[in-house]
């Protein structure tokens, strides 16, 4: 009898066996889901690492540049602006202005006009007549031709845009005859420096004042693979006086800077 009553236990045991082994390879494979789909590439963990990688490989913007003008004369106007490019700079020469200005002689290494405009005066007649108050614009954004202006350079689409480690001469021109000139030199991030300047012989200037050492130097650029959020300038190129350019006077005003502000002689 006993014989006959294990018989069956042992029959319903090996009948389980299955069942657990079953439910143990469910087991098994529930967790490794849950791992695959941890690491998985395409779950929405990655969207972050997605979108700080999405602006690597693409270009920085280029500088941007507004020039302040203002007159001294009443009823003066804008006539011409030329923007000059360089490639190199050396200061040839300081001179002490006084007890804090140092003044400094830069001659450039080139010198290519790159864009140039002048005031539309075929409508309106004399700049100083009627109508003179279309052209004494009080700012100008580099490469954007205001109204009642004419492009002279190029003679076909925008000019270039500015360049990293290039250095310029905005030279404005106004009816009263009065021109006036301002030296910039544009940085790795973008950033201006600049001075008022005064024009010597050949592509020599007068800058005003207390020019930083690192102005003649090459600007190292920032690697454009990078993301242009993340790609900074070393500490050496790193401007301490920066902003957009504006136009200066051809006497430099009190305190040197960025502003390109001028005021008219």
């Amino acid at each position: 009898m006993r014989i006959f009553e294990r018989g069956p236990m042992r029959e319903r045991r090996w009948l389980l066996l299955p069942v657990v082994l079953l439910l143990s390879m469910a087991l098994a494979t529930s967790g490794c889901s849950q791992i695959k789909a941890w690491w998985n590439p395409d779950d929405d963990s990655t969207d972050l690492d997605d979108a700080a990688n999405a602006n690597e490989g693409e270009p920085l913007p280029p500088p941007v540049a507004n020039v302040a003008i203002s007159y001294r004369r009443p009823g003066d106007a804008l006539a011409r602006a030329t923007v000059i490019k360089y490639f190199g700079a050396d200061v040839i020469a300081n001179h002490q202005r006084d007890a804090t200005r140092t003044e400094s002689v830069v001659r450039f290494d080139g010198g290519v006009p790159i864009w140039e405009f002048k005031a539309d005066e075929g409508t309106f007649g004399s700049l100083t007549g009627v109508g003179a108050a279309k052209y004494s614009l009080k700012s100008v954004e580099y490469s954007k031709v205001p109204s009642h202006f004419t492009q002279v350079l190029p003679e076909e689409g925008p000019p270039e845009p500015l360049d990293r480690g290039a250095y310029y001469v905005f030279q404005i021109e106004r009816a009263s005859g009065s021109i006036s000139y301002q030296a910039v030199k544009v940085l790795a991030d973008g950033s201006l420096q600049a001075y008022n300047a005064q024009p010597r012989a050949g592509s020599s200037y007068l800058l005003c004042c207390n020019v930083t050492s690192d102005f003649p130097e090459p600007v190292i650029l920032p690697d454009t693979t990078q993301d242009a959020g993340t790609a900074n300038p070393s500490p050496d190129e790193s401007p301490d006086q920066s902003g957009a350019p504006a136009d200066q006077s051809a006497t430099p005003p009190e305190s040197s800077g960025p502003s390109l502000d001028p005021n008219a002689p």
